[in-house]
């Protein structure tokens, strides 16, 4: 009788888990219609329901001991919502366009950083699908790394459209998944945790639906992740460099991944780097692109960049202005990896240090953009930390459109230091509810560390 009434129980969750996936589905079908009316106030606010929904099935899967059947519910559901997502229209992002267009010139045999959209050297190559799309294209040469020139070069041959780099996307997302299932299999946890990031609306829109080249970066991350985690230091040192030469947060993990005195990684991460500038080097300078003007453009070179750094000056701390506000974020980061490098044992699979790092890297640098903070989920499948969950939740309100700037508000702007008092606004919401969750975590730990100093 016992044995019966836990099985009811199972399978009554089960349902709860499927019912669940459904509202999830049933609401990314529902805000597409926002998506192509650029309606994103209603888009916004449904994507906060989807997540209030999300991190109920979250609890559901960490609070109880599942069998298989719910592994394959939480893959069939997050493979549907992808392919609804897929028919998302472009206006939450016009990067998509870029991706496509550095990968046409490449067809033509010219070097993506040589030259901005808009030069006439390039004339030939536009048309009225893709070229008016692109962003910056009179003044920024194109910001993406090797790796991600490669795979646009590789996807455009197949077919010049935004389909058709989604679908690359969805690609990289499966090996994520299946590598966030191998590194729960080796740290001894259950498999659905996968739901951590399978069913999170940010890769759901921003991945499947928007087609960010992140997903890329985010699958090579974790394939140096499981790297470590078996203690393959060579194939952790090349996975690493794939994945910050689609998008540099990697390197933010880089200290967590390296056995001290071992120099295998970091020189497989060199080399690796540099096969890969290698086709690209005959652009000279111009090889980093638009990466110093994206600086200035989100306002790190002058500090104003930085929400904590623009909150302490908007309540009279005086933080000085100028590169100096920069190099002092800078400098934290360096200290924070230095001492995670020292303490990283990568080879234990132990958690801790990759979250310290990233919590770390997120909190001080501040993204402006949703899609930034995508990259910490495989790491929450492993160790849930409530407060950054939330912060990958909440940082949805970006797409709120008086959370955007227009690309050359810095160079209009005298005053770098006021140019993020609208982020100070979606900033206090995501930062300082980050902030009550982390303290609430605190205070919650504490008896347990009492009870282990007396035990």
């Amino acid at each position: 009788m016992e044995q019966r009434h836990g099985d009811t129980g199972g399978r009554w969750r089960l349902v709860v888990l499927v019912l669940l996936g459904a509202a999830l589905l049933a609401l990314t079908v529902a805000m597409l219609p926002f998506v192509g009316a650029k309606q994103y106030e209603p888009f916004v606010r449904a994507a906060l329901i989807q997540s209030a929904l999300y991190a109920l099935a979250v609890w559901l899967i960490v609070s109880r001991r599942w069998d298989a059947r719910a592994l394959w519910v939480v893959l069939a559901v997050a493979a549907v919502a992808r392919a609804i997502a897929l028919f998302a229209p472009d206006t939450l992002s016009d990067d998509i366009y870029r991706y496509i267009w550095d990968g046409r010139v490449q067809a033509a045999g010219i070097n993506p950083y040589r030259y901005v959209p808009a030069d006439p050297a390039l004339a030939f190559l536009r048309d009225n699908e893709i070229y008016p799309h692109i962003n910056r294209a009179d003044y920024a040469p194109t910001i993406y790394p090797p790796v991600a020139q490669m795979i646009f070069f590789l996807v455009t041959r197949l077919q010049e459209t935004g389909v058709a780099i989604r679908l690359a996307m969805l690609g990289f997302e499966a090996v994520t998944i299946a590598t966030i299932l191998a590194l729960l299999r080796s740290d001894g946890l259950p498999p659905e945790r996968v739901v951590i990031y399978a069913w999170h609306p940010l890769p759901i829109w921003e991945f499947a639906g928007v087609g960010h080249v992140d997903a890329a970066a985010v699958a090579f991350l974790c394939l140096a992740l499981l790297a470590a985690a078996r203690n393959r230091p060579i194939a952790t040192g090349v996975a690493l460099a794939l994945s910050v030469l689609i998008k540099p947060f990697a390197l933010a993990l880089a200290p967590a991944l390296w056995k001290k005195w071992d120099l295998r990684m970091p020189a497989a991460f060199a080399l690796a780097v540099v096969a890969a500038y290698l086709p690209y080097l005959g652009a000279g300078q111009r090889v980093l692109g638009f990466l110093g003007g994206y600086g200035r453009e989100e306002g790190y070179s002058e500090g104003g960049g930085f929400f904590l750094v623009t909150l302490l000056r908007h309540l009279g701390v005086p933080i000085p202005q100028g590169t100096t506000a920069a190099a002092l974020v800078a400098v934290i980061l360096v200290g924070l990896a230095v001492f995670a490098a020292m303490r990283s044992r990568p080879e234990a699979a132990e958690p801790w240090t990759p979250l310290l790092l990233a919590t770390s890297f997120l909190l001080l640098l501040s993204p402006h953009f949703a899609w930034y903070f995508a990259w910490v989920l495989p790491l929450l499948c492993r160790k849930l930390y409530v407060p950054l969950l939330y912060l990958t939740l909440a940082c949805l309100i970006l797409h709120l459109p008086e959370m955007e700037r227009p690309p050359d508000y810095f160079e209009a702007n005298s005053h770098p230091t006021d140019a993020f008092i609208g982020f100070n606004s979606a900033g206090l919401w995501l930062y300082g509810g980050f902030a009550i969750l982390a303290l609430v975590d605190a205070l919650m730990r504490i008896p347990r560390l009492k009870a282990w100093r007396t035990g």
